[in-house]
């Protein structure tokens, strides 16, 4: 397996700045500008209260580093707003505290505890998390307590839920869109880097791992449908346990036999992922390795020793890295406490955005007001234009909203954005282990 390391060729385009980016999707006069700390807290208002901001997520446990980049750049957006005054509201000022709860490990019994807990505190009306649960169960017990619940993933067990009956969840929003995108735009973009001359594969053959959680398994199986669909052959699929596989020698062993062009694990966490390109690294093939999100992680990038170069994911709903707010928001969170995940700027425009809710007058107390003022919004935000579909509470996904965003391991083993063509910072380039 073969590619060009200077050039996109059809698929980069001339480079378009984050700046005119910007310029060109504020202009749309149905989106709202991306709230900043100066439009939120800028008013004559002296009267203050200090109101209580939930955070619901698996603090211990795999995947810790998650909830805790999700917390802490919620905490700098929340640390940012008081230091202004607070945020401007209809008669008065808020400040805002941070209330963790510990969805430990992501099991049932602790997502209920974290819950009951949240929702007995006085002045917390609002939940944020990154993901609680595998399944989005507590979908149910926000929508009791009329709970406003701003989720940033787990998308399609969020759309199975609320579905069958939108107007029973009035207060629950995903801020990550439908997981179509992440099997739909992977097997066509690859076509077009074959096509384009960047990527040379001696036949399109793919090996499929996938996870058994409702994540990695819409993935995994929608990927396969869709690379056979656009004329690859699927050599190879299992299901393994999530966050269980601790030795991958014998799938490692099988992919060996087929020698695929591709390979696709979508067992997303950082330790079970970096275990896999470790084992997979004692002896590779000339396959182009894709791994859903786990390389977002520091932590992936740390265990695999910054060895993982060439290596492929995907995001949705996550911050455009070549935007100057990404940019800002990221260094923030690198200088208080290293570099961070896709979690480190989400968790801070989560806060914005619930900020955002009461700046625009919505009493922080009645939470079926800030309920709909979130699935009201249509607002610019580092991952793109946010707004939501009301059959599904999900983020709307596209070019026009939020795009598919394909990252690869370059330099040093960071992440570098590499499509879509307006918004990549470089281009693909060919593993070390393929060449």
């Amino acid at each position: 397996m073969t590619g060009k390391s200077g050039t996109l060729s059809t698929l980069k385009c001339a480079a378009i700045t984050s700046t005119v980016l910007l310029a060109a999707t504020a202009a749309r006069a149905d989106m709202m500008p991306a709230p900043t700390v100066e439009s939120l807290t800028t008013c004559d208002i002296t009267d203050t209260e200090t109101i209580k901001v939930g955070i619901m997520a698996p603090m211990t446990g795999p995947t810790a580093a998650d909830a805790s980049d999700y917390s802490r750049a919620a905490g700098i957006a929340i640390e940012e707003i008081n230091a202004a005054g607070g945020v401007c509201g209809k008669d008065k000022r808020y400040m805002l505290e941070i209330v963790e709860a510990d969805a430990t490990e992501m099991r049932n019994d602790a997502v209920v505890t974290a819950f009951r807990r949240l929702n007995s505190t006085e002045d917390l009306n609002v939940i944020l998390t990154p993901y609680a649960s595998t399944s989005n169960f507590e979908i149910d017990l926000m929508a009791q307590e009329n709970m406003p619940y701003l989720i940033s993933g787990g998308a399609e067990s969020t759309k199975a839920i609320i579905e069958k009956d939108p107007d029973k969840y009035p207060t629950v929003w995903s801020r990550v869109p439908d997981y179509s995108g992440y099997f739909t735009d992977l097997p066509p973009l690859l076509n077009k880097l074959i096509d384009a001359g960047d990527l040379t594969v001696p036949a399109k053959t793919v090996y499929i791992i996938g996870s058994d959680d409702p994540y990695g398994t819409t993935i995994a199986t929608g990927l396969a449908r869709v690379f056979k669909e656009v004329g690859w052959e699927v050599v190879g699929e299992e299901t393994v346990p999530f966050q269980s596989v601790t030795d991958w020698r014998t799938q490692i062993a099988k992919i060996r036999e087929v020698n695929p062009a591709v390979i696709v694990n979508t067992e997303w966490s950082a330790s079970g992922s970096a275990t896999f390109f470790n084992q997979f690294f004692e002896q590779p093939t000339e396959s182009l390795v894709f791994l859903q999100y786990a390389p977002s992680i520091p932590e992936f990038q740390t265990v695999t020793r910054n060895q993982a170069v060439g290596v492929m994911y995907n995001m949705l709903g996550g911050a455009i890295d070549s935007r100057d707010d990404t940019k800002a928001i990221s260094a923030k969170f690198a200088e208080k406490y290293g570099p961070g995940g896709y979690f480190s700027v989400a968790g801070y425009n989560a806060a914005q955005l619930y900020a955002l809710c009461i700046n625009q007058g919505n009493d922080p107390a009645d939470r079926l007001a800030i309920g709909a003022c979130f699935g009201n919004l249509d607002v610019d935000t580092p991952s793109g234009r946010l707004a939501f579909d009301p059959a599904t509470h999900l983020a709307k996904q596209g070019d026009d909203y939020m795009p598919t965003l394909f990252y690869q391991l370059q330099e040093d083993g960071k992440p570098a954005l590499i499509a879509p063509a307006p918004v990549a910072q470089a281009p693909f380039l060919t593993s070390p282990w393929a060449q």
